[in-house]
């Protein structure tokens, strides 16, 4: 078996080759200057031995037929279609093409282009079909011919020739990314979308947003409508920006049980003019009261951290703030958006949406309180909104 390991270094690839007891360990790996596919093969298989990459003659299609051919003799056909631009839009049609047409002719499907991305490589790997970029970054893997190859962290000078989409995750364009999610079955025209009351984006704005979204296959355009694709992933990839770029929080103590303060900070909220909602496990207990709090978790709009309002919690409520030991913590909301679609009249708590972003960013107990909140109010939904994507896809 060959078994090529991951480096994060984008000049030192660290190989391992095992070959029953014996591990040998390799250092610095080549630069290539053109990227041909049969060249940058038998270059990455190299240190293992004298393996050949043979192009194989064969029209009628865009797919390349080569011949891989080991130490030993033994060979095997790999099925490579190569592509100019591979996005995941076009990754999972490219995928399913490719594994279709290799087993036909009982090859290995390689998926070969510029630059891929690690959700482009995701599609790739759930659709077993193998990838490589033009500089080596790859993932090979040939159970059956005991070969695994896996590359990555390779400076890739191809991806600065690719104009950079739009980060959907900002604070402005997540807008658009919540009201997608809130409403998970709906179609949008772009310019209802861009003015609905909780986005408010410039029409210039909302079209870049939207080439973001079909290009990186969270969303499709039907009819001239933007629906959902892929909520879950969205989701997901949201939640890891998120957690690098979550809500500035305050921390306080006030005596008193957990009731006492949700109405103190609540009264001192409506005096101010404040838009708040009790968030995280304050919020999580209402809208899936499966775990206990003992902290305090309100999210305020912005006005709450001005000096006089500031002191006058301090000095009117009996809250003081501390380093350790809080009972109260305050969550300052980076964007109006954040406190949209709260539930509940008396005191409100954030969305779920919103609950499971914050949950989520949390260490320990929050990825099971996260968790409740999704199975109650987010999995079916988002489960039909793949489905009905499913649908429109087959429906062309």
């Amino acid at each position: 078996m060959w078994l090529f390991s991951k480096s994060c270094c984008p000049k030192l690839l660290e190989i391992l080759y095992l070959f029953g007891s014996k591990v040998a360990i390799l250092g610095e790996f080549m630069s290539l200057s053109l990227p041909q596919f049969d060249r940058l093969c038998t270059q990455l298989l190299s240190p293992l031995g004298a393996f050949q990459v043979i192009r194989r003659t064969r029209t009628g299609d865009s797919g390349s037929d080569f011949q891989l051919i080991g130490p030993a003799g033994s060979s095997f056909r790999l099925e490579v279609r190569e592509y100019k631009r591979i996005t995941p839009a076009t990754a999972e049609s490219a995928c399913i093409a490719l594994k279709r047409n290799s087993q036909t002719i009982d090859s290995q499907p390689v998926l070969f282009a510029p630059l891929v991305s690690d959700r482009t490589a995701e599609i790739a790997q759930r659709h077993n079909v193998s990838w490589m970029d033009y500089v080596g970054n790859c993932r090979l893997v040939f159970p059956s011919k005991g070969i695994y190859v896996w590359r990555s962290g390779i400076d890739n000078p191809f991806g600065k020739q690719i104009p950079k989409v739009l980060n959907v995750f900002s604070v402005k364009s997540s807008r658009v990314v919540r009201a997608l999610l809130e409403q998970p079955l709906l179609g949008w025209q772009l310019n209802q979308l861009a003015g609905c009351s909780d986005v408010l984006v410039s029409p210039g704005l909302m079209s870049r947003i939207k080439c973001s979204l079909v290009e990186d296959g969270y969303a499709t355009i039907q009819d001239g409508r933007l629906y959902l694709k892929r909520p879950d992933e969205l989701l997901d990839d949201w939640v890891k920006h998120y957690r690098s770029h979550r809500p500035q929080e305050y921390s306080f103590y006030l005596r008193g049980d957990i009731e006492h303060v949700e109405r103190q900070v609540a009264s001192w909220c409506s005096k101010f003019g404040i838009d708040y909602a009790l968030s995280r496990f304050s919020a999580a207990w209402r809208l899936a009261p499966e775990v206990r709090y003992n902290v305090v978790s309100m999210m305020v709009s912005k006005n709450a951290i001005l000096d006089d309002t500031l002191n006058d919690l301090i000095a009117n409520f009996g809250v003081r703030p501390v380093d350790s030991g809080a009972n109260l913590i305050l969550q300052v909301s980076a964007d109006e958006s954040y406190l949209s679609n709260r539930r509940g009249e008396d005191i409100p708590t954030t969305s779920p949406l919103q609950t499971y972003l914050d949950l989520r960013a949390m260490d320990g107990r929050g990825e099971e309180a996260a968790r409740a909140i999704y199975e109650k109010y987010l999995k079916q939904p988002f489960k039909e909104a793949a489905e009905q994507a499913v649908r429109h896809h087959e429906g062309n």
